[in-house]
């Protein structure tokens, strides 16, 4: 996702949480999923850690082949401390997103 309009839409509909990230999900009537990412300056401060985030968020979505779902998906990284090393609560929260999504 690409368009403040598209972010409006995700953000508004269900979520789900832990300490690090908070992930924004609704069915999207495509035939594949889409990802956006939220990475604040106030969060992350430095450029080179942002997209390291950003990447690390990628990869668990590419990994964890949610692309066949047709929903929409925005990550928020909350906290400073999100480092690419938390990949596992990333892989954890977003089957926690298939398992909503299969009652959605």
């Amino acid at each position: 996702m690409l368009r403040e309009d598209g972010f409006d839409h995700v953000v508004h509909a269900e979520n789900i949480a832990d300490k690090y990230f908070k992930i924004f999900f609704v069915r999207n009537g495509r035939k594949n999923a889409r990802l956006g990412i939220i990475a604040g300056k106030r969060t992350l401060p430095g450029a080179v850690q942002r997209n390291r985030v950003k990447r690390a968020i990628r990869e668990a979505f590419r990994q964890h082949r949610i692309k066949a779902q047709q929903i929409d998906l925005v990550v928020m990284v909350r906290c400073a401390d999100s480092t690419a090393a938390k990949s596992e609560e990333l892989k954890t929260l977003f089957s926690r997103v298939e398992d909503r999504c299969a009652n959605l």
